[in-house]
């Protein structure tokens, strides 16, 4: 009877030690993994696909590193530095990808690589919250990586030390890596999806705009966010960059000494500097760091030479694109404010400052119409918060993609899917932990934990959670497979129609798929409206 027990409590035992998965031989040498608990996957987490560290900070990544023997990619390096609460966290050694291999597969597999949101500031690419398990059910390889955030990521000089939008560089060059080294792990390189969410969309739409990843991504998704969003964009880094270094005790603009100050500052003091923007009239982003417009400079790769929305509309050809938004975006930031930030509001403008007015007057009669629509020209308070989360659900991530996927289907011959999710359910984790956890709808970012198995909300899932993962993983991965995400040959009951000139087609995901007309049309034609008259084209 022991001899029983001790077999039974060996076979325990083996269970909490990682199996190894089949050892696999990319450019830079041979690399080991593990597989899945559950035995349906092979993991090959943290390896590096290209190098950075103090003396490279600001700059372009440099060449992968190569390595004798066998590299184990066991272990999850989940963050680049950032601030989590009031530590910063993460090291310079950060640029590590992490690939998700179906353990039983057919050969060649679609590829889907996602970039990470959080604001340009934070975020990771591991399995905290994008865990692999719902989409590599599917039959695809799913590609994970971190990249430079905040001040390592997005200070911008315009200099050849600190050219600026070494984060987008980063993502560039895994881009190039997954190119390179994806049939390796039984992957297709040439069916590769890019997909990413809010700041992860707004990266996706602003590689799109470029050429640097021409023949490297076939078709791309884009949730809540937008290259032609106010907050995608910094016109003034220079201003940034000094503010920063008023925090650590200078107080210049000039580039060369700005450049000398940061190179000798810790990585940790530089991104734990607290550094506020000034508040203007404009209901601006608070952020810093967030991808500029470079200027050409020799012996440095540009990647953001003119204003996203000049590129895109430069645009003749394109790949097959998804662009959608959830249903009340607005949750997110609004769960944010304070009373007095609220109150204050009733002293600005109700748009960004990505518009260009002649006059004072002018803004303040067209604010006039905002003020109509969001609050019936009633004074801005506490208790209109509802209202205040429509005004930053239509200026951040609503209206922004609707109106880049227009450009898409005037410029380009590209099928263009909109779509509009709606869901609740038990993982709508970013509403359910806000002040509006029993308002209706679907917050920024609930939509996430449907496609990925966080760790982060390891609960049981409900049958009809399963059932409505089990559907939106399945639009997502045909579209990775096929370009169309119900396609005909596949049997499916329900087409999502493209959009096309002139006709805006919306798939309304939730438990029942519906097609149907643009939603909030009203709102749409008075952002439409500012925005056709008074968009800001200038560069700086």
């Amino acid at each position: 009877m022991k001899y029983k027990y001790l077999s039974l409590f060996t076979l325990f035992a083996a269970n909490l030690v990682d199996q190894p998965a089949p050892e696999v031989t990319i450019a830079q040498g041979i690399l080991s993994g593990k597989t899945s608990a559950d035995g349906s996957f092979f993991e090959y987490i943290g390896i590096p696909y290209a190098t950075t560290n103090s003396n490279t900070r600001f700059k372009a990544p440099g060449p992968p590193p190569s390595w004798s023997g066998v590299y184990k990619a066991v272990d999850e390096i989940h963050f680049c530095p950032q601030v989590l609460l009031i530590n910063v966290i993460g090291s310079e050694d950060c640029l590590k990808v992490n690939v998700y291999v179906p353990a039983v597969r057919r050969k060649p597999l679609p590829v889907m690589v996602y970039i990470h949101g959080g604001a340009f500031l934070f975020g990771g690419g591991g399995k905290l919250f994008f865990g692999p398990d719902f989409l590599v059910k599917k039959d695809v390889i799913l590609v994970t990586f971190n990249y430079r955030v905040g001040v390592l990521g997005f200070l911008c000089l315009r200099t050849k030390d600190v050219p600026g939008n070494a984060g987008l560089k980063d993502q560039i060059a895994a881009l190039r890596w997954v190119k390179k080294n994806i049939a390796a792990f039984g992957g297709d390189p040439d069916n590769v999806t890019l997909f990413g969410e809010s700041a992860g969309a707004a990266s996706v739409s602003l590689l799109l705009a470029t050429n640097s990843v021409d023949g490297l991504i076939n078709r791309a998704i884009m949730q809540s966010g937008s290259s032609i969003a106010m907050w995608a964009l910094n016109r003034n880094p220079l201003q940034v960059a000094s503010l920063l270094a008023k925090s650590l005790g200078y107080d210049t603009e000039d580039p060369s000494k700005l450049h000398e100050i940061f190179s000798q500052v810790s990585y940790k003091e530089l991104v734990g500097a607290k550094v506020e923007k000034p508040i203007t009239k404009y209901l601006d982003t608070p952020l810093l760091y967030l991808p500029c417009i470079e200027k050409s400079i020799p012996g440095e790769e540009s990647v953001i030479n003119d204003l996203p929305y000049n590129m895109l509309n430069k645009k003749n050809k394109s790949i097959p694109l998804i662009y959608g938004t959830n249903s009340n975006e607005g949750y997110f930031i609004a769960n944010q404010d304070t009373d007095e930030w609220i109150e204050g509001i009733n002293e600005r403008y109700l748009f960004a400052s990505d518009l260009q007015f002649e006059s004072e007057e002018i803004a303040e009669m067209e604010n006039l119409k905002f003020k109509k629509f969001y609050f019936d020209n009633e004074k801005i308070s506490p208790n209109k918060l509802l209202n205040l989360s429509e005004v930053y659900g239509h200026l951040y991530f609503k209206i922004p993609p609707i109106l880049e996927s227009e450009i898409m289907t005037e410029k380009t011959d590209a099928r263009i899917y909109n779509y509009y999710f709606e869901y609740e359910g038990g993982r709508n984790f970013l509403k359910k932990i806000s002040k509006f956890a029993k308002e209706k709808g679907a917050s920024h970012g609930d939509e996430l934990f449907y496609l990925f198995n966080a760790m982060l909300q390891p609960f049981r899932i409900n049958q009809r959670d399963a059932n409505f993962i089990d559907t939106i993983t399945t639009l997502w991965t045909n579209f990775a497979k096929y370009g169309d995400p119900t396609p005909k040959s596949k049997d499916s009951k329900f087409q999502w129609i493209p959009s096309r000139k002139n006709q805006k087609n919306f798939l309304y995901i939730n438990e029942k798929l519906r097609m149907g007309p643009l939603p909030e049309p009203e709102a749409y034609s008075l952002w439409k409206y500012i925005y056709d008259k008074y968009r800001n084209f200038k560069l700086y």
